[in-house]
């Protein structure tokens, strides 16, 4: 009799564990900045990629290396806060940025580069943007943690892309 209440008690123990490891619910701000942190992530990982193979100058491919190694970092973090939380994230970029990529893909010389440092300079302004509002305004702390992570990051490839839109300047009016 005593086995027979054991092992109740063992088969019913693991069911109760389980309702009680639902994943807390993240807040929209929270649920919100991880999705579109992801697809940032994904959008500079394709963009960077493609930079580093077609820039025109040097100081392009270079800057397109650390944004597709960097953004490859940022996203190995958060996707495993994300799964947690029980957030579902997209597979793709987002239906602009996907837009964006297949415009830069017709482009080449310094037409590109131009483009290229022009566009990702604004998309990191409105990341770091954001990733201040999530620093700010989010609630859940492993969250927040990311967004403080990601922020110094986001502001070191800004400064990159605004000193190498100078560079290509530069080089365009002496060529």
């Amino acid at each position: 009799m005593k086995w027979i209440s054991l092992l109740s008690v063992l088969f019913v123990l693991p069911l109760a564990t389980q309702s009680v490891a639902a994943p807390p619910k993240p807040s929209s701000q929270d649920n919100t900045w991880l999705v579109g942190a992801h697809q940032n992530n994904l959008a500079e990982i394709q963009s960077g990629e493609l930079a580093a193979r077609s820039g025109h100058s040097e100081a392009v491919r270079n800057a397109g290396h650390m944004l597709a190694t960097d953004h490859q970092k940022l996203d190995a973090k958060l996707k495993p806060v994300a799964k947690q939380l029980g957030v579902k994230l997209p597979k793709q970029p987002n239906l602009q940025q996907r837009d964006q990529m297949k415009h830069l893909k017709t482009l080449s010389g310094m037409q590109f580069d131009t483009i290229w440092t022009h566009d990702e300079a604004d998309g990191h302004v409105q990341a770091i943007e954001k990733t201040e509002g999530e620093i700010e305004h989010g609630s859940d702390p492993q969250v927040k943690q990311l967004a403080q992570s990601a922020l110094p990051v986001l502001k070191k490839h800004l400064q990159v892309l605004q000193q190498t839109e100078v560079k290509i300047k530069g080089s365009k009016n002496t060529g």
